[in-house]
């Protein structure tokens, strides 16, 4: 009877402990907004740090100024205009447990002169192991760590649009 007791108590500690574990990494999931220079992190800290950097080609006289519309499931982190060169940078953590959900984030992107909604994955879990995601944006598409690809999908703007993405 007290083998079957210890059994029963270390499974309860062990349900105790994934729930406070979950727990933790729920409320770790907060969006933090940052222009500060990233600072190494240990391999324990899970903290990914994610920039986006407008690479569109303007000029002085006519600027091109590329908006941001970043999001995941939970958070809206907000419109961010860019000038060329010009950076938007936030942190976050992804999600440990349950393992089957997943952490992603999507952007859209607009400039002017142009009618249209460009739209990227910025950062998913099941795909970017990245610690520090660096995304150049130009008109074809993205470049992350230097890895092009092509927008995701385009929509067309419509003039009485009231979509904020």
């Amino acid at each position: 009877m007290a083998y079957s007791n210890s059994i029963l108590l270390n499974f309860s500690i062990l349900v105790v402990f994934l729930f406070k574990v979950k727990e933790i990494t729920a409320f770790d999931r907060t969006v933090h907004l940052s222009n500060k220079d990233v600072k190494p992190s240990s391999i324990f800290d899970r903290t990914v740090h994610l920039s986006i950097k407008d690479v569109i080609p303007s000029s002085p006289k006519d600027p091109i100024r590329l908006t941001v519309h970043c999001k995941s499931k939970d958070d809206d982190l907000g419109l961010h205009t860019l000038d060329f060169g010009g950076t938007y940078t936030f942190t976050f953590a992804p999600i440990l447990f349950p393992r089957w959900v997943n952490t992603l984030y999507f952007c859209s992107f607009t400039w002017n002169r142009n009618p249209h909604r460009h739209y990227l994955d910025v950062y998913n879990q099941k795909i970017n192991n990245c610690k520090h995601c660096n995304w150049n944006i130009s008109k074809t598409g993205g470049c992350l760590n230097n890895k092009c690809q092509n927008w995701k999908s385009i929509e067309l703007i419509e003039a009485n649009s009231t979509s904020k993405m």
